[in-house]
C-alpha cells in the first residue's frame, strides 16, 4: 500500500466512523476524537468544515452533534441528500429511507466502511438489512452460505474494506468473520444476545479492520482460538 492510499484509507475510516456516530445521536469532543485517531485538531476541524459541510451539525466550544431538526422525515433526508452528494450512497446495499431511519434511530455504529464500492444484488440488499436491525437489537441469527447453515450467530457489526463487506460477531463465544456475497439468507430469531465489549471495540481497530481481506490471515487468527469451522471465515 502506497503512502497515499494508506492516507485515503485512514481518512474513509475516520471520515465513516464520524458519521455513524453523529447519525446514532453522539456529541462529539473534538479534542478527544483527534487523540483517539491520531491526527491535530486542526485537521479534524477540515473534516467538519469541508468533508462533512452537508451535514447540518451543530458545532460549538469544542462540541459537535446532529442538529436537534435533524430527526425524524427531514433528517432521513438531509441523511440521503447527503449520501447521494458525496457518492457515500454506493457504500449501502439497499441504500432508501428504511436503511437511513434505522441507522438514525440506532444508540451504536453497526456498520464501518473504509473505500468506496456499489452492490446491486437485491439478495445481499436484503441481508444487509436484516443484518443491520439485528446487530441495533442484538438479535442472534441464522445465516445460509455456500454449502453451510451458521446458527445462533451473534452480529456485531458490517464493515466494508477493499470493495467487500465483511460481517463480524461471535458464535460459540468465539470471533466470526464472513463476506456479506457468500451469505445467500438472513434469518432473524427471536433470542438475544449480551455484546462481548472486547470483540466489539476490537472491529473499530484500524489494525483488526485491514487484516479482514487477508483471508489465511484472518483463518490463521481464528484457528489459534479454535473458532468453530462452520463460522470460520470467508473463502474467495
Amino acid at each position: 500500500m502506497t503512502h497515499a492510499e494508506h492516507r485515503h484509507d485512514r481518512l474513509a475510516f475516520r471520515l465513516s466512523l464520524i458519521i455513524s456516530r453523529l447519525v446514532a445521536g453522539e456529541t462529539l469532543y473534538v479534542r478527544k476524537l483527534a487523540a483517539e485517531f491520531g491526527v491535530s485538531v486542526r485537521t479534524l476541524r477540515r473534516d467538519f468544515r469541508e468533508r462533512l459541510m452537508y451535514l447540518d451539525l451543530d458545532y460549538q466550544r469544542g462540541y459537535c452533534r446532529l442538529r436537534a431538526g435533524a430527526s425524524g422525515a427531514q433528517g432521513e433526508l438531509d441523511v440521503l441528500t447527503f449520501a447521494h452528494r458525496t457518492g457515500l450512497a454506493g457504500l449501502f446495499p439497499g441504500f432508501n429511507r428504511r436503511l437511513v431511519n434505522l441507522l438514525l434511530n440506532c444508540e451504536d455504529a453497526p456498520c464501518l466502511t473504509g473505500d468506496v464500492l456499489s452492490i446491486s444484488n437485491p439478495s445481499a440488499s436484503l441481508s444487509f438489512y436484516r443484518l443491520i436491525k439485528a446487530i441495533t437489537t442484538c438479535q442472534r441469527v441464522t445465516l445460509l452460505t455456500d454449502g453451510d447453515r451458521c446458527e445462533r450467530l451473534a452480529p456485531y457489526r458490517l464493515i466494508a474494506q477493499q470493495g467487500i463487506w465483511y460481517l463480524v460477531g461471535e458464535h460459540g463465544a468465539h470471533p466470526a468473520v464472513l463476506i456479506l456475497s457468500d451469505i445467500h439468507l438472513v434469518q432473524p430469531s427471536s433470542e438475544t444476545f449480551r455484546r462481548n465489549e472486547h470483540l466489539y471495540h476490537l472491529t473499530e481497530d484500524l489494525s483488526f479492520i485491514r487484516t479482514l481481506p487477508h483471508f489465511r490471515l484472518i483463518q490463521h487468527y481464528l484457528h489459534s482460538i479454535n473458532i468453530p469451522k462452520e463460522c470460520g471465515g470467508s473463502r474467495r
